[in-house]
């Protein structure tokens, strides 16, 4: 059986204590800070650095092991790289109120145990306390402009847009270290048989003697078009062969409204296995806890640390990859993995730069219904001075996501050549249990309260 690539980094962090009376001993005597989330202008949680903490701990960050101090933020703006040369496309910030700092007398050299909602749960090893710049523009910085990043970013970020305003909404001090979790969670339901961290998935890889394996990223239940794009990446991935196997990996967080519920993604990617769509031994769906920032390209650089650090080989990426609104290009995320985005530092591709990515890129364009073929078919990639013909030569149906939801929302099933019937099956089983088959205030307001996980007393 062949060994799936190496971790980002090179070495694939575990930070978990799952020794009882090792993580008393460990946490006995410290100051406790309490986990809260970022808050959009009305109050509703947008992030909660819990995700984070078990995404760092768990390896899906690796080489990562803590939130970020001010010269790895600043690497990480001036060339995504972190200061040991890593490709790192965010900044991970644990932020607080400067009276808070105060009121507990932290200090720089401390370590203090995070709670959540009350429960021990974590311990941050504090190296350095320091001020976050103006938080717009801070948030200008992590994205990008139209003057500066004119190659991908078509008009400039605000308010309307999710991830922006996670980075304009943080608190002004940052609390950077090492993150250790001291008390494992139990995963609730739906979520618990999902929840394959990378030394689960890579054993699981090399159990199945997978060699070639795709990674799809969902933020939403799949339709036609999705199905159709996991299963040409399959295909190609693999060169003389087709590839071995698709890993389905959900982005699992507070998203924005109107999206689809987690809930219901994770099963409906599920359904597509249990109805015979894909067999199981070619199919997987897993999870990663990530309060999506839906930066395109950005976020696209995420994503592969996150697969290749979970055992994929190869990361298929469509049009507009992880993005919302018309923010930047819509094949941005092609751009940066054929050419790379000099305006960021990144003078490569991410799979073919010093200190990159192992992960390869498919890079794809749009699946569209073609009445007059009676089948799906391709439509191009098309992004700068690069233009692909269509695969037919007739006028292809495209389905939109809005009019997807539109249909939906009325009640309406949509056709089979659009969707499965067992994947709508699903949305309408989370619809009855929240009221709306779409994220809605009231949806992350119940997020935020019960969370993903239980953490019990330790």
């Amino acid at each position: 059986m062949s060994a799936p690539l190496e971790p980002h980094g090179g070495h694939l962090v575990y930070n978990v204590i799952e020794d009882r009376d090792r993580a008393r001993s460990m946490i006995a005597g410290l100051t406790k800070l309490e986990i809260e989330p970022t808050l959009d202008p009305d109050g509703t949680s947008i992030r909660n650095p819990y995700r984070e903490i078990m995404s760092i701990a768990y390896g899906f960050f690796s080489p990562v092991e803590g939130f970020m101090t001010r010269e790895e933020v600043e690497s990480i703006l001036r060339e995504r790289r972190l200061p040991n040369g890593w490709l790192f496309p965010f900044p991970l910030i644990f932020d607080v109120d400067e009276d808070k700092v105060k009121a507990l007398g932290i200090k720089e050299g401390d370590t203090v145990l995070l709670t959540l909602k009350g429960k021990p749960f974590a311990t941050l090893k504090i190296t350095e306390i320091w001020k976050l710049p103006d938080r717009k523009e801070f948030a200008d910085a992590v994205f990008g402009t139209p003057e500066k990043n004119g190659e991908v970013v078509k008009k400039r970020f605000d308010e309307k847009h999710p991830g922006w305003l996670i980075y304009r909404m943080l608190r002004p001090i940052a609390l950077a270290g090492k993150v250790t979790i001291v008390n494992p969670p139990r995963f609730k339901e739906p979520y618990s048989r999902f929840w394959m961290p990378p030394n689960v998935s890579r054993e699981y890889i090399r159990q199945k003697g997978w060699k070639i394996v795709v990674a799809h990223q969902t933020r939403n239940v799949p339709h036609i078009g999705h199905e159709m794009l996991m299963k040409m990446a399959l295909f190609v991935s693999g060169g003389e062969r087709p590839g071995d196997a698709v890993l389905v990996n959900a982005i699992i967080g507070a998203k924005r409204r109107g999206d689809y519920v987690d809930e219901a993604i994770l099963e409906g990617h599920e359904a597509l296995n249990k109805a015979g769509y894909f067999h199981r031994d070619r199919h997987v769906v897993t999870m990663t806890l990530w309060d999506m920032r839906y930066g395109n390209p950005l976020e696209s650089l995420l994503h592969g640390i996150i697969r290749q650090n979970m055992g994929a080989t190869h990361h298929m990426f469509g049009r507009d990859h992880a993005a919302v609104g018309d923010y930047y290009d819509p094949y941005a995320t092609q751009i940066l993995w054929t050419r790379g985005l000099p305006s960021y530092g990144i003078n490569e591709p991410p799979h073919m730069t010093d200190k990159g990515l192992k992960i390869r890129p498919v890079n794809l364009g749009e699946f569209a219904y073609c009445p007059k073929c009676g089948s799906y078919t391709y439509l191009g990639l098309s992004y700068g001075d690069y233009r692909e013909p269509p695969l037919c030569n007739h006028e292809p149906e495209r389905i939109s996501g809005s009019f997807l939801r539109g249909l939906i929302i009325e009640g309406l099933r949509p056709p089979k050549i659009v969707m499965r019937p067992e994947v709508y099956d699903v949305i309408v089983k989370w619809w009855r249990v929240y009221g709306y088959p779409f994220v809605t205030e009231k949806y992350l307001k119940i997020k935020e309260q019960e969370l993903e996980i239980e953490v019990g007393e330790l």
